[in-house]
Protein backbone atom coordinates (compact mmCIF):
# COMPACT_ATOMS: atom_id res chain seq x y z
CA UNK A 1 0.00 0.00 0.00
CA UNK A 2 1.32 3.45 -0.86
CA UNK A 3 2.30 5.86 1.91
CA UNK A 4 -0.29 8.41 0.79
CA UNK A 5 -3.06 5.80 1.11
CA UNK A 6 -1.80 4.70 4.53
CA UNK A 7 -1.88 8.30 5.76
CA UNK A 8 -5.40 8.80 4.42
CA UNK A 9 -6.67 5.58 6.03
CA UNK A 10 -4.98 6.40 9.34
CA UNK A 11 -7.22 9.47 9.59
CA UNK A 12 -10.38 7.78 8.30
CA UNK A 13 -13.34 6.00 9.89
CA UNK A 14 -15.26 2.90 8.85
CA UNK A 15 -18.84 1.86 9.53
CA UNK A 16 -18.84 -1.94 9.77
CA UNK A 17 -22.21 -3.69 9.52
CA UNK A 18 -22.22 -7.40 10.41
CA UNK A 19 -24.93 -9.38 12.23
CA UNK A 20 -22.61 -12.12 13.56
CA UNK A 21 -21.16 -10.70 16.80
CA UNK A 22 -17.95 -12.76 16.94
CA UNK A 23 -17.10 -12.03 13.30
CA UNK A 24 -17.98 -8.35 13.77
CA UNK A 25 -15.65 -7.91 16.74
CA UNK A 26 -12.74 -9.80 15.17
CA UNK A 27 -13.13 -7.88 11.89
CA UNK A 28 -13.19 -4.61 13.82
CA UNK A 29 -9.83 -5.43 15.44
CA UNK A 30 -8.26 -6.05 12.03
CA UNK A 31 -9.71 -2.84 10.56
CA UNK A 32 -8.30 -0.80 13.45
CA UNK A 33 -4.83 -1.74 12.20
CA UNK A 34 -5.59 0.43 9.15
CA UNK A 35 -7.99 3.18 10.22
CA UNK A 36 -8.53 5.60 13.08
CA UNK A 37 -12.03 4.55 14.14
CA UNK A 38 -14.52 1.74 13.46
CA UNK A 39 -18.23 2.07 14.24
CA UNK A 40 -20.11 -1.25 14.36
CA UNK A 41 -23.74 -2.17 13.77
CA UNK A 42 -25.54 -5.51 13.86
CA UNK A 43 -28.28 -4.64 11.37
CA UNK A 44 -29.18 -2.15 8.66
CA UNK A 45 -31.41 0.06 10.79
CA UNK A 46 -28.73 0.49 13.45
CA UNK A 47 -26.17 1.14 10.70
CA UNK A 48 -28.30 3.90 9.18
CA UNK A 49 -28.53 5.66 12.55
CA UNK A 50 -24.75 5.44 13.02
CA UNK A 51 -24.14 6.65 9.48
CA UNK A 52 -26.24 9.77 10.08
CA UNK A 53 -24.61 10.38 13.46
CA UNK A 54 -20.94 9.85 12.58
CA UNK A 55 -20.71 10.38 8.78
CA UNK A 56 -18.05 7.66 8.33
CA UNK A 57 -15.56 7.78 5.47
CA UNK A 58 -16.02 4.13 4.38
CA UNK A 59 -18.88 1.62 4.62
CA UNK A 60 -18.38 -2.15 4.86
CA UNK A 61 -21.67 -4.02 5.12
CA UNK A 62 -22.93 -7.58 5.11
CA UNK A 63 -25.61 -8.36 2.55
CA UNK A 64 -28.01 -10.60 4.47
CA UNK A 65 -29.13 -8.90 7.70
CA UNK A 66 -32.31 -8.51 9.77
CA UNK A 67 -34.55 -5.40 9.76
CA UNK A 68 -32.81 -3.73 6.80
CA UNK A 69 -30.54 -5.74 4.51
CA UNK A 70 -27.28 -4.58 2.97
CA UNK A 71 -28.77 -3.83 -0.44
CA UNK A 72 -31.49 -1.63 1.04
CA UNK A 73 -28.95 0.13 3.29
CA UNK A 74 -26.60 0.89 0.39
CA UNK A 75 -29.44 2.17 -1.80
CA UNK A 76 -30.55 4.60 0.93
CA UNK A 77 -27.01 5.88 1.50
CA UNK A 78 -26.28 6.18 -2.21
CA UNK A 79 -29.28 8.48 -2.68
CA UNK A 80 -27.53 11.16 -0.62
CA UNK A 81 -23.87 10.19 -0.93
CA UNK A 82 -22.45 9.15 -4.29
CA UNK A 83 -18.83 9.26 -3.15
CA UNK A 84 -18.47 7.15 0.01
CA UNK A 85 -16.49 3.96 -0.81
CA UNK A 86 -18.65 0.90 -0.11
CA UNK A 87 -17.62 -2.75 0.24
CA UNK A 88 -20.38 -5.38 0.46
CA UNK A 89 -19.62 -8.78 2.00
CA UNK A 90 -21.61 -12.00 1.88
CA UNK A 91 -21.23 -15.65 2.82
CA UNK A 92 -22.17 -16.59 -0.75
CA UNK A 93 -22.50 -15.08 -4.22
CA UNK A 94 -25.90 -13.54 -4.90
CA UNK A 95 -26.39 -13.22 -8.66
CA UNK A 96 -29.33 -10.84 -8.32
CA UNK A 97 -27.27 -8.54 -6.11
CA UNK A 98 -24.37 -8.69 -8.54
CA UNK A 99 -26.63 -7.17 -11.18
CA UNK A 100 -27.90 -4.52 -8.72
CA UNK A 101 -24.40 -3.69 -7.52
CA UNK A 102 -23.35 -2.34 -10.92
CA UNK A 103 -25.61 0.67 -10.33
CA UNK A 104 -24.27 1.26 -6.81
CA UNK A 105 -20.62 2.03 -7.62
CA UNK A 106 -19.20 -0.43 -5.11
CA UNK A 107 -15.50 -0.82 -4.43
CA UNK A 108 -16.15 -4.57 -4.35
CA UNK A 109 -18.71 -7.27 -3.66
CA UNK A 110 -16.68 -9.92 -1.85
CA UNK A 111 -17.44 -13.36 -0.45
CA UNK A 112 -16.49 -13.90 3.22
CA UNK A 113 -14.09 -14.52 4.81
CA UNK A 114 -11.90 -11.74 3.44
CA UNK A 115 -8.20 -12.60 3.43
CA UNK A 116 -6.00 -9.86 4.93
CA UNK A 117 -4.03 -9.43 1.69
CA UNK A 118 -7.30 -8.89 -0.18
CA UNK A 119 -8.55 -6.55 2.56
CA UNK A 120 -5.42 -4.41 2.23
CA UNK A 121 -6.05 -4.06 -1.50
CA UNK A 122 -9.70 -3.17 -0.95
CA UNK A 123 -8.86 -0.52 1.65
CA UNK A 124 -6.17 0.92 -0.62
CA UNK A 125 -8.81 1.32 -3.33
CA UNK A 126 -11.09 3.02 -0.78
CA UNK A 127 -8.25 5.42 0.07
CA UNK A 128 -7.68 6.17 -3.62
CA UNK A 129 -11.35 7.07 -3.99
CA UNK A 130 -11.29 9.28 -0.89
CA UNK A 131 -8.20 11.09 -2.15
CA UNK A 132 -9.70 11.50 -5.61
CA UNK A 133 -12.84 13.09 -4.18
CA UNK A 134 -10.99 15.64 -2.07
CA UNK A 135 -7.87 17.78 -2.02
CA UNK A 136 -7.08 16.37 1.41
CA UNK A 137 -3.39 15.46 1.14
CA UNK A 138 -0.90 17.18 -1.15
CA UNK A 139 2.59 15.78 -1.70
CA UNK A 140 5.28 18.48 -1.51
CA UNK A 141 8.40 16.28 -1.50
CA UNK A 142 9.25 12.59 -1.03
CA UNK A 143 7.60 11.50 2.26
CA UNK A 144 6.38 15.08 2.85
CA UNK A 145 2.67 16.00 2.64
CA UNK A 146 0.33 18.81 3.61
CA UNK A 147 -3.03 17.69 5.04
CA UNK A 148 -5.77 20.22 4.20
CA UNK A 149 -8.40 18.61 6.42
CA UNK A 150 -6.31 18.60 9.60
CA UNK A 151 -4.11 21.61 8.77
CA UNK A 152 -0.95 19.65 9.54
CA UNK A 153 2.32 18.77 7.82
CA UNK A 154 3.30 15.11 7.51
CA UNK A 155 6.91 14.06 7.16
CA UNK A 156 8.16 10.48 7.33
CA UNK A 157 4.89 9.41 9.01
CA UNK A 158 5.34 12.10 11.68
CA UNK A 159 2.63 14.74 12.16
CA UNK A 160 3.93 18.29 12.57
CA UNK A 161 1.49 20.79 14.06
CA UNK A 162 1.30 24.25 12.52
CA UNK A 163 0.26 27.67 13.81
CA UNK A 164 -2.61 29.51 12.13
CA UNK A 165 -0.19 31.85 10.35
CA UNK A 166 1.92 28.91 9.13
CA UNK A 167 -1.20 27.21 7.78
CA UNK A 168 -2.25 30.42 5.98
CA UNK A 169 1.24 30.83 4.50
CA UNK A 170 1.44 27.25 3.20
CA UNK A 171 -2.07 27.39 1.73
CA UNK A 172 -1.29 30.69 -0.04
CA UNK A 173 1.69 28.99 -1.71
CA UNK A 174 -0.34 25.86 -2.52
CA UNK A 175 -3.02 27.99 -4.18
CA UNK A 176 -0.27 29.04 -6.63
CA UNK A 177 1.64 25.72 -6.61
CA UNK A 178 4.60 25.80 -8.97
CA UNK A 179 4.65 29.59 -9.39
CA UNK A 180 6.21 32.49 -7.50
CA UNK A 181 4.12 34.33 -4.91
CA UNK A 182 5.72 37.69 -4.12
CA UNK A 183 6.42 38.83 -0.58
CA UNK A 184 4.04 41.73 -1.09
CA UNK A 185 1.19 39.41 -2.14
CA UNK A 186 1.81 37.11 0.84
CA UNK A 187 2.01 39.96 3.35
CA UNK A 188 -1.21 41.49 2.01
CA UNK A 189 -3.05 38.24 2.72
CA UNK A 190 -1.32 37.22 5.95
CA UNK A 191 -1.44 40.55 7.74
CA UNK A 192 -4.53 42.17 6.22
CA UNK A 193 -6.15 42.86 9.61
CA UNK A 194 -3.04 43.61 11.67
CA UNK A 195 0.13 45.64 11.81
CA UNK A 196 3.25 43.55 11.29
CA UNK A 197 6.95 44.54 11.35
CA UNK A 198 8.93 44.25 8.08
CA UNK A 199 10.70 41.17 9.44
CA UNK A 200 7.48 39.27 10.30
CA UNK A 201 7.29 37.21 7.10
CA UNK A 202 11.02 36.47 7.09
CA UNK A 203 10.85 35.23 10.70
CA UNK A 204 7.76 33.12 9.97
CA UNK A 205 9.47 31.39 7.04
CA UNK A 206 12.68 30.82 9.02
CA UNK A 207 10.83 29.15 11.91
CA UNK A 208 8.59 27.14 9.57
CA UNK A 209 11.52 25.74 7.58
CA UNK A 210 13.19 24.64 10.81
CA UNK A 211 9.99 22.99 12.01
CA UNK A 212 9.26 21.11 8.76
CA UNK A 213 12.71 19.42 8.66
CA UNK A 214 12.56 19.24 4.84
CA UNK A 215 13.14 21.90 2.20
CA UNK A 216 9.75 22.38 0.54
CA UNK A 217 9.59 26.20 0.62
CA UNK A 218 11.69 27.75 -2.13
CA UNK A 219 12.96 31.35 -2.02
CA UNK A 220 12.98 32.98 -5.45
CA UNK A 221 15.66 35.67 -5.91
CA UNK A 222 14.52 37.39 -2.72
CA UNK A 223 11.29 38.28 -4.50
CA UNK A 224 9.04 35.76 -2.81
CA UNK A 225 8.38 32.09 -2.21
CA UNK A 226 6.92 29.03 -3.89
CA UNK A 227 6.27 25.30 -3.49
CA UNK A 228 6.63 22.79 -6.32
Amino acid sequence: MTEKCEIKLNKSSILLVEDEEQLRESFKKVLLLYVDEVFTASNGEEALELYKKHNPDILITDLKMPKLNGLELVKIIRKENQEIPIIVTSAFTDQNFLLESIKLSLVEYVVKPIREANLSELLEECAHRLLKNSKTIIELAPEAFYDYDNKTFLYKNKTILLTNKEVEFIEILLAHKGTLVTKHEIEDKLYIYEEAPPSALKNLVFKLRKKLEVDVIKSVSRLGYMVN
